[in-house]
């Protein structure tokens, strides 16, 4: 019994560093990006709009992630996660053009929940290929992945608000380039585990 917890306990901290430190990379990296080209960033002018933004962003990205993870991995199901993903992004966008990008708090909360939606099929893209195991160690992969994706934002809000809101493109070129990074790290690792094939 001592000895499958023990390896539950690694199995699940090997899936926190192989699946949700990229994904929280990645997922971090596209949200950013998003809010960039959406130009969802120059809406925030108010401090009473950080609540609901970050509310937004925590409720979604908890969400998302969860059943992203949750959900069993197929590609149909990754293909359509994407879809949806891609609806929900665009309407965002079109809620934004609606209210001529002037948002009020509620607003901003809606938008910020579809933005979210992001996490979705970055979670089940990442939980392809792998076995099945315990509901609660999928569900830990996708807790942590996006705590660390909210913790990445939030430093990098400081950041921007201490540089005095500039060079924002910074974030989503960072982000992308560390989670090009882990990916091929995991790629290398999943590598070395492979049986050396036998010549002759």
């Amino acid at each position: 019994m001592a000895e499958n917890n023990r390896s539950r306990v690694v199995n699940v901290i090997k899936g926190v560093l192989l699946k949700s430190v990229p994904g929280s990379l990645f997922s971090t990296a596209l949200l950013l990006s998003y809010a960039y080209a959406s130009q969802l960033i120059y809406t925030i002018g108010d401090v009473r709009q950080l609540g609901p933004l970050f509310l937004g962003v925590v409720v979604g990205a908890v969400l998302y992630s969860l059943v992203g993870f949750l959900l069993k991995p197929t590609y149909g199901l990754l293909l359509t996660a994407t879809v949806v993903s891609s609806v929900l992004l665009t309407a965002a966008y079109l809620v934004m053009v609606r209210y001529s990008f002037v948002l009020d708090g509620t607003i901003i909360l809606v938008v910020t929940l579809m933005l979210t939606s992001i996490y979705l099929p970055v979670g089940i893209f990442l939980d392809l290929g792998r076995p099945a195991h315990l509901t609660g160690g999928r569900a830990i992969l996708g807790v942590s992945q996006s705590l660390l994706s909210i913790l990445f934002i939030l430093l990098f809000s400081i950041y921007y608000e201490e540089t005095g809101q500039l060079n924002f493109y910074f974030g989503p070129l960072i982000f992308l380039l560390l989670s090009l990074i882990s990916f091929f790290v995991i790629l290398a690792v999943n590598q070395s585990k492979m049986p050396a094939r036998v010549s002759g």
